[in-house]
């Protein structure tokens, strides 16, 4: 291991980096933890008012119990706080809990202070998520390219009242419905959407946004055919189309993958009329973008969270594509128990797959960009679908608690010392 310094950098001081640095620190490792500014907008079930699944209610409390199991100091302190009836946001109180440990810790210093650039001699772990700054967001697209570093995260629109006999299905695919497009009417899209923007007289000074459908639409005339509507081949068609739209189905209506737009709901209701089976749509949700920095974790980590390019590099938490606080404090202590391995200098790890944090780190890599900011209830490490089901929950729990087991036993005393 050479490392300029016996410190380990972490930037940013949300979820996951509290926990990176709790663990380093526990293990005894210097750590330097610098965070810009606290900028945090809290969506936690109980701030956002949503009332989970079963299934989802499910993943969560798994996750809860395998982070407590391991020991995160974060999740024990919720504990805490639901057991003494604490009727607040646990999301904000976590935070402020976990930024007190962070500056009274004897082997962490707390800065308050913007990163632009990181020394590669240096271990840095880059857990800034949402709170990335101008500065970092440009370090990081120097570094990786504008194609793996995102500024926003597309938020589809929700639309129902289609023509469903104009529809295809793939084998296997039973969650999607496309809409196939000749190049013709893939063409009459893109001008409505340039007719749109002409209508609205937008001015030169105009701030797209990156990949929504009307900053496609200005780029070149095959620019939404080869990112939203890529064509691919589907049953009953024998050719494969010019372009492709591909609907997800939901319980309110469908979802169209990749059309995100900073246009008024007006405009993306004109724009989506001129497609054939969409003539009498209802748009329930309109498309939007919301801030949020992350990475293309695919093509810039590889299983430990560590740079593919750089490997005194590592990421954590909502920068790689995840949203709820629970992926976040999961990413941040499986980023720490590798940083601590790799500043050792000892082999990293792999989280069991039978966990579902293991099964976390591991569609973190494998997910494909247009499907980033999943929750932990899309990691499927159970194959019922009835999850009411107390024994069948409390064995997944069993067998999941005995693998992790197995881990620790490993972790400190066994393949990776």
């Amino acid at each position: 291991m050479n490392c300029y310094l016996p410190v380990v950098n972490i930037i940013g001081c949300g979820f996951a980096g509290i926990e990176c640095a709790l663990f380093l620190a526990g293990h005894g490792i210097k750590v330097h933890v610098f965070q810009m500014h606290r900028d945090y907008k809290c969506n936690c079930d109980r701030c956002t008012g949503k009332v989970l699944s079963e299934k989802e209610q499910f993943w969560q409390g798994l996750l809860k119990r395998e982070l407590s199991f391991l020991g995160s100091p974060l999740i024990r302190e919720e504990d805490r706080l639901s057991r003494e009836g604490y009727g607040g946001c646990l999301a904000s109180k976590l935070l402020e809990y976990g930024e007190n440990l962070v500056k009274k810790s004897e082997n962490i210093e707390y800065f308050e202070a913007g990163i632009s650039e990181i020394n590669p001699r240096e271990i840095n772990i880059i857990a800034t998520g949402s709170n990335t700054d101008e500065k970092m967001f440009d370090f990081l697209t120097r570094k990786f390219g504008s194609m793996r570093c995102f500024r926003h995260l597309q938020v589809n629109p929700v639309i129902d009242n289609i023509d469903t006999s104009l529809l295809y299905r793939r084998k296997g695919d039973e969650g999607h419905l496309f809409l196939p497009l000749e190049y013709d009417e893939y063409l009459n899209f893109v001008n409505a959407i340039i007719k749109e923007l002409n209508r609205l007289e937008i001015s030169l000074d105009y701030k797209f946004c990156q990949s929504t459908i009307e900053d496609l639409a200005c780029k070149g005339r095959d620019a939404l055919k080869n990112y939203a509507m890529m064509p691919r081949y589907i049953d009953g068609l024998k050719e494969k189309p010019y372009a492709l739209i591909c609907l997800k189905e939901n319980k309110k209506g469908y979802s169209i993958e990749g059309f995100s737009s900073k246009l008024s709901a007006q405009s993306q209701i004109e724009i989506l009329k001129s497609l054939k089976a969409f003539e009498n749509i209802t748009l329930l949700k309109a498309g939007d973008v919301e801030n949020a920095v992350y990475i293309n974790s695919k093509y810039v980590i590889n299983d430990y969270n560590q740079s593919l390019q750089d490997h005194n590099l590592f990421f954590a938490g909502s920068i790689l594509g995840l949203s709820s606080y629970y992926d976040c404090i999961a990413s941040g202590l499986y980023t720490a128990m590798n940083v601590f391995k790799y500043y050792s200098g000892k082999k990293m790890v792999l989280l069991p797959s039978t966990s579902l944090i293991g099964s976390l780190s591991k569609k973190v890599i494998n997910s494909s960009l247009l499907k980033r900011n999943v929750n932990s209830e899309n990691y499927d490490i159970l194959q019922q679908d009835d999850y009411s089901n107390l024994t069948v929950i409390e064995r997944l729990f069993n067998r999941s608690v005995e693998s992790l087991k197995h881990f620790k036993e490993e972790y400190t005393n066994g393949k990776y010392v």
